[in-house]
């Protein structure tokens, strides 16, 4: 996972920002699930939803399935199956959730959840055919993501949210067929823009401003660089594109 962040990182901001442990907390903030506690083990385990009863009980799903028969071929004891209320009480005891669930031909998964046929994941929920993902949630088809959410088909992306098919973009929010972004709303079809918003179709573009390619590659560089400058001091942005269009 260092070395697919590292290659991440390269190929947004042209060098190595920092180690991705350094990177964590600020990747985290798109995480969607929570953290529990196996009732078995008490080991942690990460679930994608949020909305589980308050006392709800987890097992691992990987590790711990062979101890569930020890919960379900125990009888009810007699006073529990009075009436009917009683017997759902009883049986509603009994019930045990699973987590870390890594479906299918999915290999290298660490604390994560609703992985099915992905690999080399980390810390994210609910991952369709994807690899190399760390603090994901809600992604299919896509490779080298970071800190993103609901953001299908794409590669090479940090910390995006409800996006589709995009290539290199970095705080993206509602942007689709787009490649090369950074700081972008609600764009689409569009290549190498920065700071943009309501955009269909267009290249090299900075502020909504059309450029030439010298012109827009110079000022890229200055603006990625000083982005890249404030990541590697803070280890973070204080502002992200979500923030703005949530104000």
């Amino acid at each position: 996972m260092d070395e697919a962040f590292n290659r991440t990182t390269h190929l947004l901001f042209g060098q190595k920002i920092c180690e991705f442990k350094d990177f964590e907390p600020y990747l985290k903030e798109a995480m969607v699930g929570k953290s529990v506690s196996s009732f078995f083990s008490g080991k942690p385990l990460w679930v994608a939803c949020e909305q589980y009863a308050e006392g709800a009980r987890f097992f691992d799903y990987a590790t711990e399935h062979d101890k569930l028969k020890d919960v379900y071929s125990k009888p009810l004891d007699i006073d529990e199956i009075k009436d009917i209320d009683s017997l759902f009480d009883a049986v509603g005891e009994r019930l045990i959730y699973s987590g870390n669930k890594a479906l299918g031909n999915s290999n290298y998964v660490e604390n994560s959840d609703s992985i099915v046929d992905s690999n080399y994941v980390v810390n994210s929920s609910i991952l369709t055919r994807s690899k190399f993902c760390a603090y994901a949630y809600l992604m299919r088809e896509s490779e080298y993501v970071f800190g993103s959410t609901s953001s299908g088909d794409s590669s090479y992306i940090m910390r995006c949210f409800y996006n589709n098919t995009l290539k290199r973009c970095f705080e993206c929010c509602t942007t689709v067929k787009s490649s090369d972004c950074y700081f972008t709303y609600n764009l689409i079809g569009c290549n190498e823009a920065l700071f943009s918003f309501n955009l269909r179709n267009k290249r090299n573009v900075i502020g909504n401003i059309e450029l030439d390619k010298e012109a827009y590659a110079d000022l890229k560089k200055k603006l990625v660089s000083e982005l890249a400058d404030e990541l590697k001091r803070n280890k973070r942005l204080d502002f992200s594109i979500i923030d703005l269009f949530q104000s």
